[in-house]
């Protein structure tokens, strides 16, 4: 039967358009950090993200999309069995006498039911999406405030959203994207997407908010010389 209920996948690649966090030096933070991978500019050092990357690897963000997901299925099959019986009540219709009183009620019994179970697929539907839509967005600022707190700590000025995905010309929409990407070249030290990583890969560790976040995988970084690979 074909899914009448699941949301459509709200694409992470929605989310990564480019964008820029501004970030600002803590002057005595930053003197005790060692150096950014990042291009000393006229304001400041710039550097990149990955976000969409990020998205794909965040073990809680994908958790919860698939209770997601099963929420949505479960509420479908409720849907299908009620069209399932619709159905048959059609096929009840088909051998009743048209223009009888028995065949008239029926009749508008069905298109009242019809009409009531496609407006509530329509709720369920946007209900979904947005709460899809919610997860995302959770994610996004949960990322957005550890890039900001990296930033602040190496005196990072600027940080855009890319991706570094392989283009595979068999691929038109891969194609595409890669086209769309703003970045066109740079530098594999700017990318400080193996830093913020490590904080969302494990659904069991929950980022922190304020300037305490990602405290945990910087202290264990190190120094940048040789910056963990994606």
């Amino acid at each position: 039967m074909k899914k009448i209920l699941l949301p459509s996948a709200i694409a992470a690649g929605l989310f990564a358009i480019c964008f820029a966090w501004a970030c600002f030096t803590r002057n005595q933070a930053s003197a005790q950090a060692p150096m950014a991978p990042a291009v000393q500019g006229p304001g400041g050092m710039v550097a990149l993200v990955d976000v969409n990357y990020i998205f794909k690897k965040h073990a809680r963000l994908h958790t919860q999309l698939k209770e997601l997901q099963g929420d949505a299925e479960r509420v479908q099959k409720e849907f299908e069995r009620q069209l399932q019986g619709l159905q048959e009540q059609q096929q009840q219709l088909n051998g009743m006498k048209p223009g009888t009183p028995d065949y008239q009620r029926m009749e508008e019994s069905i298109v009242t039911q019809k009409a009531n179970i496609q407006g509530q697929i329509a709720l369920k539907r946007k209900e979904f999406v947005q709460k899809e839509a919610h997860l995302y967005y959770n994610a996004y600022r949960e990322i957005s405030d550890e890039v900001n707190y990296f930033c602040q700590q190496r005196g990072i000025a600027l940080v855009l959203n890319f991706s570094g995905d392989t283009i595979h010309e068999e691929d038109p929409d891969a194609v595409a994207r890669g086209i769309g990407n703003k970045v066109v070249f740079y530098n594999k030290s700017l990318d400080i997407t193996p830093y913020i990583l490590p904080r969302f890969i494990d659904g069991s560790r929950q980022p922190q908010a304020g300037p305490s976040a990602g405290a945990d995988n910087r202290n264990l970084m190190g120094g940048f010389a040789n910056p963990p690979q994606r």
